[in-house]
């Protein structure tokens, strides 16, 4: 009993003990094998894939049921005397049926199943039959099963007793894959209910499905609702089950409200699903079982459930059907609609109604004062109750009248629900508390609603005020047909209608004006008032200065006033103030102080034109709109907030080609450049303004100027100097080049290298890093060459660095010669002269 106390802890070493408990052929009490079981349970981690077993069919009167039917196995799959049985099936098998005299058949309800995806059409005696619902199942995705049902209540009653033959059941190409795991099988079985007059009152309840057990899946729960127990006395129960074998039985149990059940010999405790047939005593049904079994000690007098348990440590069986056999003496209470008549006048809301209520397929009567309940939509709207006392499929009819409230629309659903107080509740306990009710849909001729009237005001602006009448209904239905009438006396006689209603004068103040509304059956009339006020309310108008001059090239600055003039209240500030071009909205301004009584204020906006737009436009400024034409101030006048003007894009002339700049190298390709040499060809007008840039776009968008342009030093060789000419109208733009040239260099005719920072080197002008291949030699007055050297030792500062008896020291004071080569194709001859040196 150690593993009894590990209980789910020592997973693997549980399910050994219990295994070798029945291997060893140990004797346990049946508490103890439960228990062993429920361990299983817990242990097992496998979820059935079938379907739920519940209610199918139900009924109450004096009837019973049996079944028969047949397996295709030629043998069990698994038997001690032959463990490795052959892997065939048959197509085709038959079983006889047999009622008693006075037993007449009800329905008969047709199951078959077997291993694989499924054969959906077979033929009983002759006659194709195809599946009308199907079922499944499955171990693993590999090894599936399935099931099927067909009513053949018509075959059933027409053949009566005799053979029947199941046929075309053909599983043949896919039982081999099956034979391996022993869960090959196939077979059919019919469920017949049939009356007999001799019986008590009964409720028989057909549930199916497919759930199942197995090694995988240990334990299974099936809940059985919607039976009434009156009392226990012959109470018994059913089951089609597919795939048991009678060699299997490691706890292998059934049990009803938690007591196990069986049938010895033929169904013993530990082996529920062994290849039996109840009905027949017939233990070789291979691999299906047919069972009936007496649960009067299982079930209790006023019981409305049971629960089913089944547990298996090993076999694999699948549940179909269950059928339970309870004595029961309950009424059915249902209603039905007669004649529904009334409401045929206009804005008439009461209905007569007929009704029948009906006490069929129950198993007793149904009191007097069963009362009945009935509901527009889900408003209680009446109460009736029966008068008398409702035989078993007796009858009762009755009539009642009811006004609709005026909360529920013109269509609505009409219901009635008989064991009803009132409330969805009822009084009377019944065979089936789902079939109680029963609607229609109807329609009264609703007047047409326009209690939605809106009474219209308008304050005293222009001395005539007028009113669009149309605002008024503007919450009433569209679909209706609406007129606007002087008196009621038109309205009623659809005379005289007011012909254009969006531009309505009052001819009184404050006047009634009446509506006329159509819906096509039914017609009414109602009234609103409109009124003109006196009241402080601002006008706001707005002007755009016309001196506006556009530009392409540049933003729009508009300047406008807005005003109060006509105002007999302040204007709020932040009062919105749109802009179009062309029609289509452009900027959003708003006031930014309140506007008293004549009141006006200065505002501007620059405004960025696009390229799409025309060279002439229209600019308009609404005051008192947001942007969508719409505003939020109201005003004694909403008809002046806008100003038009005509704009038109100005040019100016372009600038004439300039000339480039031209300045002598002073080293390395830079020079300095007066820009402004260009300003007279440029512009004459003192009043325009001429600006230099180094890039096209800071000229355009006038960024970044040259902040010096008349000592300009260039950064590259030619470079391009851009030229912004601007005047009220617009600007324009151009550009010129500045470059350097090799001057001529400028000798000087001395120096005084004495160490004092002035005139200390032969600086020729215009030479070092402008003639890079330059050549200069000094000569002495005896003529002899005391110096030579180029770009790269700089000017010469009075050392000699040639001849045969040079000192690196400063020559003496004197007259030195000089031959100056530049190497430039443009100044071929050397330049030569004297230079003189003094301390």
């Amino acid at each position: 009993m150690k593993c009894l106390l590990t209980i789910c802890k020592q997973t693997e070493y549980i399910k050994l003990c219990i295994l070798y408990s029945y291997l060893s052929n140990i004797v346990l009490d049946i508490q103890s094998r439960y228990f062993y079981l429920l361990l299983l349970a817990c242990l097992s981690t496998g979820i059935s894939k079938g379907q739920q077993v519940e209610v199918f069919q139900q009924f109450n009167g004096q009837f019973d049921y049996l079944a028969f039917g047949n397996t295709l196995n030629l043998a069990e799959n698994t038997t001690p005397d032959t463990p490795d049985p052959p892997c065939a099936i048959l197509t085709s098998s038959s079983a006889d049926f047999e009622l008693q005299p006075g037993q007449n058949v009800v329905a008969a309800y047709l199951y078959w199943a077997g291993s694989g995806a499924g054969d959906f059409q077979v033929t009983l005696n002759g006659n194709q039959i195809t599946a009308e619902r199907t079922f499944s199942d499955s171990l693993t995705d590999v090894l599936v099963y399935f099931a099927a049902y067909a009513d053949v209540t018509d075959i059933v009653s027409t053949t009566g007793n005799g053979n029947y033959t199941l046929a075309d059941l053909d599983l043949t190409q896919v039982i081999a894959q099956y034979c391996g795991n022993t869960t090959n099988f196939g077979g059919w079985a019919i469920t017949v209910i049939y009356e007999d007059a001799t019986l008590p009152l009964n409720q028989v309840t057909l549930f199916d499905g497919l759930q199942s057990v197995s090694a995988t899946n240990n334990f299974l729960t099936i809940n059985l609702n919607n039976i009434n127990v009156l009392d226990n006395v012959g109470a018994k129960i059913g089951f089609l089950a597919w795939e048991g074998d009678a060699s299997l039985d490691i706890m292998e149990t059934l049990q009803i409200n938690g007591n196990i059940i069986s049938n010895p010999p033929l169904n013993p405790a530990n082996n529920a699903f062994n290849s039996t047939n109840s009905f027949t005593n017939n233990a070789m049904l291979y691999n299906m079982d047919i069972d009936s079994y007496s649960i009067e000690n299982n079930i209790q007098p006023g019981d409305t459930s049971a629960v089913i348990d089944l547990t298996s440590g090993q076999d694999f069986v699948m549940i179909n059907n269950v059928i339970t056999v309870l004595n029961s003496e309950l009424p059915d209470a249902t209603i039905d609609f007669g004649n529904v008549t009334g409401a045929t006048e206009c804005g008439n809301r009461t209905i007569d109604i007929d009704y029948t209520v009906f006490n069929s397929n129950c198993t007793d009567v149904l009191p007097p004062k069963t009362p009945i309940a009935f509901y527009a939509n889900t408003t209680l709207i009446g109460q009736a109750a029966t008068l008398a006392e409702i035989a078993i499929d007796g009858q009762e009819s009755g009539a009642i009248t009811v006004t609709i409230p005026p909360q529920i629309p013109a269509d609505f659903q009409l219901q009635a629900f008989v064991d009803d107080t009132g409330n969805g509740a009822g009084i009377v306990n019944e065979i089936n508390e789902e079939n109680n009710g029963v609607f229609i849909d109807f329609s009264l001729l609703e007047l047409p609603d326009i209690s939605g009237l809106e009474d219209l005001e308008i304050c005293d602006a222009v001395g005539i005020e007028i009113f669009d009448l149309n605002e008024a209904i503007e919450n009433i239905d569209p679909t209706l047909i609406l007129s606007f009438h002087m008196s009621e006396m038109d309205a009623i006689a659809d005379t005289a209608p007011i012909d254009f209603p969006e531009i309505y004068i009052n001819t009184t103040n404050p006047e009634e004006i009446f509506v006329r509304a159509d819906n096509g059956i039914c017609q009414t009339t109602d009234s609103f008032m409109v009124e003109v006020l006196i009241c402080p309310l601002p006008d706001a108008t707005i002007t755009i200065d016309n001196n506006l001059n556009a530009c392409r090239r540049r933003d729009l600055i508009i300047e406008y006033t807005v005003y109060n003039t006509l105002g007999t209240a302040p204007l709020p500030a932040n009062t919105p103030i749109a802009f179009y071009i062309s029609g289509q909205f452009f900027a959003l301004s708003a006031t930014e102080s309140i506007l008293p009584v004549n009141g006006s204020e200065l505002g501007t906006i620059e405004i960025i034109l696009s390229e799409s737009v025309a060279d002439t436009f229209t600019l308009t400024a609404i005051a008192d709109d947001n942007g969508t034409q719409n505003g939020i101030i109201e005003e004694l006048d909403e008809t002046n907030n806008t100003f038009n003007t005509s704009v038109i894009f100005q040019e100016i002339p372009p600038i004439r080609d300039l000339p480039d700049l031209v300045a002598c190298d002073l080293e390395f390709n830079m020079a300095f450049f007066d820009l402004t040499q260009q300003d007279d060809l440029i512009s004459t007008n003192p009043a325009d303004t001429v600006s230099y840039f180094t890039s096209p776009v800071a000229a355009v968008e006038n960024s970044n100027p040259i902040a010096d342009p008349e000592n300009y030093q260039n950064g590259s060789n030619p470079q391009a100097i851009f030229v912004r000419l601007e005047n009220d109208i617009c600007f324009t733009t151009t550009n010129f080049l500045i470059r350097t040239e090799n001057c001529p260099p400028i000798i000087p005719q001395g120096f005084s290298p004495n160490g004092d920072s002035i005139n200390d080197e032969f600086e020729v002008t215009g030479l070092l890093n402008v003639y890079q291949n330059f050549i200069l030699k000094i000569f002495s007055r005896e003529g002899n060459l005391i110096y030579e050297g180029g770009n790269d030792l700089g000017f010469w500062k009075g050392i000699p660095n040639a001849g045969i008896l040079y000192e690196e020291r400063l020559v003496p004071t004197g007259t030195y010669y000089y031959v100056l080569f530049l190497n430039d194709s443009q100044l071929p001859k050397p330049y030569t002269g004297f230079v003189y040196i003094n301390y």
